[in-house]
């Protein structure tokens, strides 16, 4: 009775342990794919949309995180502070993808970002 009543509670054991080892990994891979948009975010922060719409960057272990940007409105002229310039802003939807070679791809992220363009003194674009 003794040796039942104790595969009972092993065999309990044994479950839990298995369905904390998939808890484990499930963490895992949300972690790792909130750790590739993290730095996929950080690879465009700089990136200047009015002159780059799209694009991609190769990340070591193979990894490509691509983007385009849609304009949303009219660009729109923006005089710097201190008079340092004046320049052309438009606001811009960004959708970033990463692409993982045999790996589970995480689902597309899109921000909002602004593009800008330098203007001469005269109010128009320099070439």
């Amino acid at each position: 009775m003794a040796l039942a009543i104790a595969a009972m509670t092993m065999t309990a054991i044994f479950q839990l342990q298995i369905q904390m080892a998939q808890g484990q990994r499930r963490a895992q891979a949300v972690l790792q794919q909130v750790t590739m948009q993290e730095n996929a975010l950080a690879l465009i922060r700089d990136v200047n949309f009015m002159d780059r719409p799209s694009g991609e960057f190769a990340v070591p272990g193979a990894e490509v995180i691509r983007w385009s940007a849609t304009p949303r409105g009219a660009a729109r002229r923006n005089i710097g502070a201190g008079s340092s310039g004046r320049y052309e802003v438009q606001l811009y939807e960004v959708t970033v993808t990463i692409e993982r070679p045999g790996g589970r791809n995480p689902s597309y992220m899109t921000v909002e970002r602004v593009g800008w363009r330098r203007m001469d003194s005269t109010g128009t674009v320099p070439f």
